[in-house]
């Protein structure tokens, strides 16, 4: 097992981890004199994955970071895990995004992605598995200590709507310093356009071939906020919503954040 890292990026599937990953990647990069030949199949040798046993290919986890021998190097472990007490050890970045986004997105990640799930969207949605069930029990579990000490929140949303002040707070957060130079450079490294260049040429890790032809079997897909309005009809959305009043401590941490979903044409 790699050593213990210097801080924690936590978030559920589909909520910006890849983005902040690659950009995170090109910061580093950047700031330390790595050897800038990374795309979104390598980045998980200098970023890797914690998601829990069998969740993740053996060559992204962190037994697999290259830079041991560059102590000054932040070791920055991404993860995909329910809280748990390890993140109150270190400096830990919480990433949250709209459940509507997550839903669809992920919706769209197993069937064409993956093609784990044949169904339809309306039937994702309640899914134990994949679905609301599963984000709302995950959100339940970080809602108690997103204000504890060394924990700092950052949603999608405010990286799409400003991006270089939220992504500096996501960088101090992890304990990286980085001036608004480098953050802009990084940021625009990791556009939605040049990542896409990059996964069909390196791909993102996946272990199945999947249609880079096909927009909504990409790992980068559309990258917007608000757009499960434009997939999800009234009836999903009203299951969406009844979904959520079940999990109040889930409810209570979105409408803070600001990213609680709203009724069909609100």
């Amino acid at each position: 097992m790699a050593d213990a890292p210097s801080a924690w990026l936590c978030s559920y599937p589909k909520s910006g981890r890849t983005w902040m990953r690659f950009a995170l990647v090109n910061l580093l990069d950047r700031q330390y004199g790595l050897d800038g030949s990374f795309d979104m199949e390598n980045m998980f040798g200098l970023i890797p994955n914690s998601d829990g046993e069998g969740k993740t290919q053996t060559w992204k986890m962190p037994d697999s970071y290259r830079f041991r021998d560059r102590p000054d190097v932040p070791f920055v472990i991404a993860s995909h895990l329910r809280w748990k007490t390890a993140f109150s050890d270190r400096a830990t970045v919480f990433l949250v995004r709209n459940p509507g986004d997550v839903v669809v997105s992920r919706y769209h990640h197993m069937n064409r992605h993956e093609g784990k799930f044949s169904g339809s969207l309306a039937e994702f949605t309640l899914d134990p598995d994949w679905g609301l069930p599963d984000l709302l029990g995950y959100l339940e579990s970080w809602q108690p200590h997103i204000h504890d000490p060394g924990t700092t929140v950052i949603t999608y949303e405010a990286l799409k709507s400003d991006p270089v002040p939220a992504f500096g707070r996501l960088v101090e957060g992890l304990g990286i310093e980085a001036g608004r130079g480098a953050l802009e450079a990084a940021l625009e490294a990791s556009s939605v356009d040049r990542m896409r260049k990059v996964e069909a040429t390196s791909g993102v890790g996946q272990p199945q071939a999947y249609d880079f032809d096909d927009p909504d079997a990409r790992r980068v897909r559309k990258a917007k906020v608000g757009s499960w309005r434009e997939e999800m009809d009234e009836d999903t959305i009203a299951t969406m919503l009844a979904e959520i009043e079940k999990y109040p401590a889930a409810r209570e941490m979105l409408e803070e954040l600001d990213i609680l979903p709203g009724p069909a044409f609100s």
